[in-house]
């Protein structure tokens, strides 16, 4: 029995290498391209293949497609969903890897192809099929592209060298009739991104004369809704007698509910106002129908001209975001069904003389988009450091000496510049009276740097730092600081003391609306440069003994931040002797362990402490005096 067995397993390894071997020598020169395209109609995303040549033998063996999508976060993130895969084969999301740092504005999704039916594909030259679909349930944030294997920064091979992730996204394909099944039948991409914006036109396709059409759209910039109205031709006489303009909007009740509020006519001698509401109709009850109304005290006020679109009102809305605001479609609208349930008559209307009969409605249709509204995303940040002249390494706090001596000032050190400044600049009470390990320990500076070039600021915040290494506003005390005014993304963060070295994010981080944290007084956060912070005791400090504020700390020769003690406590104005170990008082730079005293000789000076971490920085081998500690900064 063992020795039929062993016959049989024998006969089969044959029978695959010989079915191996006839599949290369029968297999042509060939592969398939990918296309991604978007269906409107269903709202998908449709992934196609197109084959060079005919396989034979066709087998497809395995196969991967990479698309890019736009790094979003929150509720804008890409959410793949119901994927739809051809009869006979099975798609499936393999990989999602969220904004690398090869380029951060996208993510990679991976899609890898098992084959229910090696057959399944049954290719034919030059004739195209769809592989997969799906849809994205979160909402349309830009174009979605193939990955380009050959250009694409994140494909890189994992052995040379390796991508950010260690993945492998490199599109790929496999039929044993193009070749060796360990090949790549992957030639490229066909086609243009795909782009799931509806086409939003700024003119109606075909304006009719004597007729005018509407328009609704969102301003991002003021927070409101605009309507237009764009005039087929010029009316001889322009004289407008009436018109009603009705909206849909998302139906919701309470607090969230679409509240119109401050309606703004953009022309004179024209009001508009609401003149009718109707929630959720039986006839469409997931809307509330709005329509509002105008009076002219002027029929010639709109003075129309063909072709010319005009902003005819504008208004707020005082409840919640919560989704599209579009313009009723008189023809296909249900409930402008006459009569409907609420025994109104909201279709959409305008009369003027010159366009027909005073009973004539001259409104012909609608153009543009649905108006959706966008709430203003925060982004917001938390982050941590710890100062390395205020650290005690028995308790892994910081002292709060200045607060205590009452030397703290209530107002940021920091100078405003052209870059925008957030936190705020003055101390509270509240905040300046906190003890224990929240109590206030100095001023420190946030920057928030260019993701692709780092050198340039985008914005800056000022904050306090608590002797547990917490940063947080000076007058409120949270730790989260809310960054009103800068766009969500990604950014390279730093953070600063007037006497002690900077530091920065090894590479940049998403600050969107969760808030981000990133802790300087852990050793495991990587930062840029090499050794930017001191390592003691387990905790990652800022060098402490910058005393000049010129990115550098130097205890001997030029520029030295020793003669920089030694010249403030000289030149003081109590220091009437000269003498070189006086003790002055204050708030300085030159206070370099941070106890409200510049001293230059004797204990508790402010000299050992930076001369030591030149003469034991991990860099200076020869414990050189005049080593120079760099900041390590772009």
């Amino acid at each position: 029995m063992l020795i039929n067995l062993r016959q049989t397993a024998l006969h089969c390894l044959t029978f695959l290498l010989l079915l191996q071997l006839s599949a290369v020598a029968l297999a042509s020169d060939g592969g398939v391209t990918y296309r991604v395209a978007w269906d409107a109609t269903h709202e998908r995303y449709r992934v196609y293949l197109r084959p060079s040549s005919t396989p034979s033998p066709d087998l497809s063996l395995t196969g991967q497609i990479t698309l890019r999508v736009p790094h979003g976060t929150g509720e804008h993130r890409f959410s793949v969903t119901d994927i739809q895969s051809k009869s006979g084969t099975s798609w499936s999301l393999g990989s999602h890897v969220i904004a690398p740092p090869e380029d951060p504005s996208v993510d990679y999704l991976s899609f890898a192809f098992i084959p229910l039916d090696v057959k399944a594909f049954a290719f034919k030259a030059g004739e195209e099929q769809e592989a997969f679909s799906f849809k994205n349930a979160g909402p349309c944030i830009g174009a979605v592209a193939l990955l380009d294997n050959a250009t694409d920064p994140f494909n890189q091979p994992p052995t040379n060298p390796k991508n950010s992730t260690n993945t492998n996204p490199s599109n790929q394909f496999a039929n044993t009739g193009w070749g060796s099944s360990d090949d790549n039948d992957y030639l490229g991409n066909d086609g243009t991104p795909a782009s799931c914006a509806t086409e939003c036109l700024s003119t109606p396709a075909a304006p009719l004369a004597n007729n005018v059409y509407y328009r609704v759209d969102w301003s991002k910039a003021d927070q409101r809704y605009h309507v237009y109205m764009y005039p087929g031709s010029t009316p001889t006489p322009d004289m407008s007698l009436s018109s009603q303009v009705t909206l849909k909007m998302p139906h919701a009740s309470g607090a969230e509910s679409f509240k119109v509020s401050a309606i703004k006519s953009t022309v004179n001698n024209i009001t508009w106002t609401e003149s009718s509401r109707i929630n959720a109709p039986k006839e469409d009850n997931g809307v509330d129908y709005l329509s509002f109304t105008m009076t002219p005290s002027d029929a010639k006020a709109f003075q129309w001209q063909a072709g010319r679109e005009r902003e005819v009102f504008s208004f707020a809305n005082d409840g919640a975001c919560l989704g599209p605001v579009a313009l009723l479609d008189n023809a296909n609208d249900p409930f402008n069904a006459l009569p409907n349930s609420m025994g109104t008559n909201p279709g959409n209307q305008f009369a003027n003389l010159g366009w027909g009969a005073a009973d004539s409605n001259n409104y012909a249709g609608n153009y543009g988009c649905a108006a959706t509204c966008i709430t203003p995303t925060t982004p917001k940040l938390q982050a941590r450091v710890l100062l390395q002249g205020a650290f005690d390494s028995s308790t892994k706090l910081m002292r709060d000496t200045l607060r205590t001596k009452n030397q703290l000032p209530s107002t940021s050190p920091y100078d405003a510049t052209d870059v925008p400044m957030l936190g705020s600049a003055t101390l509270a009470n509240a905040v300046l009276t906190t003890t224990g390990n929240n109590a206030p320990v100095d001023w420190v500076l946030l920057e928030l740097r260019d993701a692709t070039n780092p050198t340039l600021v985008k914005a800056r915040v000022t904050g306090v730092v608590q002797r547990d290494g917490d940063i947080v506003d000076a007058q409120t005390g949270e730790n989260t600081f809310e960054l009103k005014g800068l766009q969500t993304g990604n950014y390279y963060l730093s953070a600063h003391h007037r006497n002690h070295l900077g530091v920065m994010s090894a590479t940049a981080v998403n600050v969107g609306e969760t808030p981000v944290v990133v802790d300087f007084s852990q050793e495991a956060t990587r930062t840029y440069g090499e050794h930017a912070r001191v390592i003691a005791t387990g905790a990652a400090l800022l060098w402490a003994g910058n005393t000049s504020s010129d990115e550098r700390i130097i205890a001997q020769g030029p520029t030295n931040d020793s003669s920089t003690v030694l010249s403030d406590v000289l030149l003081a104005a109590g220091n009437s002797a000269l003498t070189t170990n006086y003790k002055l008082n204050g708030y300085q730079a030159t206070d370099a362990n941070m106890d409200g005293l510049t001293i230059f000789a004797g204990p508790s000076n402010d000299v050992d402490l930076l001369l030591g971490n030149v003469l034991l920085h991990p860099v200076n081998s020869t414990t050189s005096a005049n080593y120079i500690i760099r900041q390590q900064l772009p």
